[in-house]
């Protein structure tokens, strides 16, 4: 399985996430707060690029993203390199 392409870019109204996706395709948006102790949430079921993130989050927040392609009938195909930012 080879990585999608994901771009994660802070704006004023949140954090910008930008993805490929295929036609058919399937995306699921993934998030954790706080590092690699702390469990992924999936935030967003069938994605469309671009997905913007707009929960507030305190400062000095680390955040970390990724998606997760499948196929209409479920099967995971491709998965994202993880993306990450700490809010100022």
């Amino acid at each position: 399985m080879s990585a999608a392409k994901v771009e994660l870019t802070l704006t004023p109204e949140g954090r910008h996430l930008a993805f490929t996706k295929e036609m058919l395709e399937v995306a699921h948006i993934f998030r954790r707060t706080g590092g690699e102790r702390s469990p992924w949430q999936r935030v967003a079921v069938n994605a469309r690029s671009p997905y913007l993130d707009t929960d507030i989050f305190a400062p000095g927040t680390q955040l970390e993203y990724y998606v997760q392609h499948e196929t209409q009938q479920g099967v995971p195909e491709e998965r994202s390199h993880i993306v990450s930012m700490t809010l100022l």
